[in-house]
């Protein structure tokens, strides 16, 4: 008997600690570390739509995020601590520690626009009031004009870089009076733009960085800027005669490589950027539209428009480029 109970003591020994090795190797496969990671996110505006796929996760395991718009608004990013993540509403990656996203949404525009009308500022690539100064070479596809500045205030533009004419205020007649009138058009177009009768705008402050609109009336109370290196998508929804009218009370700025992209029909011509006072774009930023400007508007080196650049503000307005492309759309 006692031979029996020592055999017995024997034999189970190994089986706990086999059970015990097997359960071991079984959490292991769960999650090699052991530990749990919290995945949280919230949406910006709260009432623009909501998220799925948040919760408690085992290490390394792979999450999806999925963003959806409530109606009114569309899906814009996903982004943490301010950094863009994803532009797509579905989000995978692998969690390696606690996170907390934001899904970002951007009010979708009910007012539809009317074009503004240029009149005969259209006919220019280039319109200021001044000055306009030029760093060798551009290429500007469209008429430039200046008034009531003259001709001695244009330097560095020539004849060969402009296709198109140039005029200015002290040319012969009837140029004086043509120009009058462009400068005039000019500031309706801006007036018209700005005119309450275009309806309650989607507000636009600050960076447009990574966001997707769709055609309307956006403005800002301050400024309205696009980051370096920044994309702004303007999705004409399948129409090509689709308007866009973007208001800034004080600035407007495209930073170093940003671009203007247009989607589904989108057109330049139907694109329409004012400012309270200046417009710049930045070094080798690509922009889209007609510029209308209270003060000055500046390209700087490599920037490319596509579009116009109109000053309709005080004679002190002007307009520099720098080895810039300027296409009359």
């Amino acid at each position: 008997m006692k031979l029996m109970r020592k055999f017995t003591k024997l034999w189970v020994l190994p089986l706990f600690l086999i059970i015990a090795v097997v359960g071991c190797d079984s959490d292991s496969a769960t999650s090699p570390n052991g530990d749990t990671y919290t995945v949280a996110a919230s949406s910006n505006p709260a009432a623009g739509g909501t998220t799925d796929g948040v919760g408690s996760y085992d290490a390394d395991a792979s999450v999806t995020l999925v963003a959806t718009a409530n109606s009114g608004f569309t899906f814009t990013n996903w982004t943490e601590n301010g950094a863009i993540l994803a532009t797509t509403a579905s989000y995978s990656f692998t969690v390696t520690a606690d996170v907390t996203v934001v899904a970002n949404f951007h009010a979708v525009s009910t007012t539809t626009q009317q074009s503004v009308p240029l009149g005969s500022s259209a006919d220019f690539a280039l319109l200021s009031s001044s000055e306009i100064t030029n760093i060798p070479t551009s290429a500007i596809t469209g008429d430039v004009g200046i008034s009531p500045g003259v001709r001695s205030t244009i330097s560095g533009l020539t004849g060969p870089e402009v296709s198109g004419t140039i005029y200015a205020a002290d040319d012969a007649a009837p140029v004086p009076a043509m120009l009058i009138a462009a400068k005039s058009d000019a500031l309706a177009a801006y007036l018209n733009a700005v005119d309450a009768s275009r309806g309650t705008p989607i507000p636009a402050e600050g960076n447009l960085n990574g966001l997707t609109l769709t055609p309307g009336l956006y403005s800002s109370g301050s400024s309205m800027e696009i980051s370096p290196g920044g994309f702004l998508y303007l999705d004409g929804q399948g129409d090509a005669n689709s308007v866009f009218v973007f208001k800034s009370s004080t600035s407007i700025t495209t930073e170093s490589t940003s671009e203007v992209v247009l989607t589904n029909s989108a057109k330049a011509e139907n694109i329409y950027w004012v400012s309270g006072s200046a417009i710049t774009l930045g070094t080798n930023s690509k922009m889209k539209g007609t510029l209308i400007a209270s003060t000055s508007i500046s390209l700087l080196t490599g920037a490319r428009l596509d579009g116009r650049a109109l000053v309709q503000g005080a004679a002190a307005g002007q307009i520099s480029l720098d080895q810039n492309i300027i296409v009359l759309p």
